[in-house]
């Protein structure tokens, strides 16, 4: 039996004789995609493997969440199909930044079959998240994602290495993004105009942010010690 803490009906409005809904959802979208793009250009100073994909990370998931507020948007015209791209590119991002963390070099040292299980998770996810027209299984390829590689593996590289203490912040990131699966669960509306998608959203940007905190602090130091 399904529990609901609050249910709001979506925003709909009319604009040059077009349908549309959940403006909210396109504005914070949005934003999360102009820091991605923001976050992929600042990285590109760092030359390193790790740094490589984690700036795919960025590029992938800030295209994809342009596609998101877009499939929010015209919802009444696309309907899921309109989901998709921001979906699979999602899920390709995930496995950017799950790939990014198992290649700091000098702190990570993963077993080679740990990457094809990254990309096997969130294909399989993606698929099935296509398969149902639930964004669910999107969820939980996001949330394992970083529970595990950016929580849990952060944690014990952290300290396993006093090279690693940038790692706090993707740690601190993780524990911002953890009240989203209670609010997708309970369906958590707390407005109109701050539904679960906004709240989940918000977080989101948070946990990105402090992402970048802990790659540009990594950035930083790697680059001191290269001109010692």
């Amino acid at each position: 039996m399904k529990q609901y803490f609050c249910t709001v009906e979506k925003i709909q409005f009319e604009f040059l004789g077009l349908h549309l809904q959940e403006p909210m959802a396109l504005l914070f979208n949005w934003i999360i995609a102009g820091f991605c793009f923001f976050a992929f250009s600042k990285l590109g100073k760092f030359k390193n493997e790790a740094n490589f994909y984690w700036r795919a990370f960025y590029l992938f998931f800030g295209i994809s969440t342009v596609f998101g507020g877009l499939g929010h948007l015209f919802f009444n015209y696309t309907g899921f199909f309109g989901k998709y791209p921001c979906w699979i590119l999602g899920c390709v991002a995930n496995s950017f930044s799950a790939t990014g963390m198992l290649k700091i070099k000098g702190v990570s040292n993963p077993k080679k079959y740990a990457f094809p299980i990254i990309w096997i998770k969130s294909i399989g996810l993606c698929v099935a998240a296509i398969l149902t027209q639930k964004f669910i299984f999107v969820a939980i390829d996001a949330i394992l994602t970083y529970i595990i590689y950016t929580g849990v593996y952060a944690f014990i590289l952290m300290k396993r290495s006093e090279q690693a203490k940038f790692l706090k912040n993707m740690i601190i990131g993780v524990i911002i993004l953890t009240p989203s699966a209670f609010i997708f669960i309970f369906k958590l509306d707390v407005h109109k105009w701050l539904n679960k998608d906004d709240l989940s959203h918000i977080l989101m940007f948070c946990t990105i942010y402090y992402f970048y905190r802990g790659l540009k602090e990594w950035g930083q130091k790697e680059a001191q010690l290269n001109h010692v």
